[in-house]
């Protein structure tokens, strides 16, 4: 007589978030110090297009693994929430890297990108470029320029946002492949 080995338990939410957060932690500081560099390496600017665009397919493999090591298990809620979670985990590290890069290494970057953006309107000579290099003076005299503790925090609720609805669109994507094929994971994992 056969008997049917029990499934095991799929690791708790927390453990799989905290393991991909490292992973978005890791990819998101990628993205961080490429958007830092593109104002003076343009060829930067492409790793942060680049890693923007394929940040779904990398969160798809991410909950992809959990579903699987769960043989397909885990509801939509719980994928999504581990989504979730994996963001607000994975931003933690970058929104200190910012910070930290911003006040220690170059804390004149906020000041001087802001300048470089007037020069640059006033240098097409052209009245809409005046008109925005006046506009941007006028902003700076009479609001204070972002701090780095304010990038910071910009960068948690940026990634939280994005985090929250591309889970929600991964979760969804996950659970119609899982429903369409099934539980099997030799299906599933083609």
């Amino acid at each position: 007589m056969l008997s049917a080995q029990p499934t095991p338990p799929p690791r708790p939410i927390t453990a799989r978030a905290a393991e991909n957060g490292l992973y978005l932690s890791i990819y998101i500081c990628v993205l961080v110090i490429a958007t830092g560099m593109a104002t003076s390496f343009a060829p930067a600017s492409f790793i942060v297009w680049a890693g923007s665009l394929v940040m779904p397919f990398f969160l798809y493999r991410l909950l992809k693994k959990s579903m699987l090591s769960a043989n397909g298990t885990l509801g939509f809620p719980e994928l999504w929430a581990e989504g979730i979670a994996s963001f607000f985990l994975g931003t933690l590290l970058p929104a200190v890297l910012a910070y930290i890069l911003l006040r220690f290494y170059a804390p004149t970057f906020i000041d001087d990108t802001f300048n470089n953006a007037v020069e640059l309107f006033r240098n097409l000579n052209t009245d809409e470029g005046e008109l925005w290099a006046e506009t941007l003076e006028d902003i700076k005299s009479k609001a204070n320029l972002p701090t780095p503790s304010d990038v910071a925090a910009q960068i948690i609720s940026f990634n939280i946002i994005v985090g929250t609805v591309l889970s929600l669109i991964v979760a969804l994507w996950l659970k119609v492949r899982v429903s369409a094929r099934g539980n099997d994971n030799r299906t599933f994992n083609n």
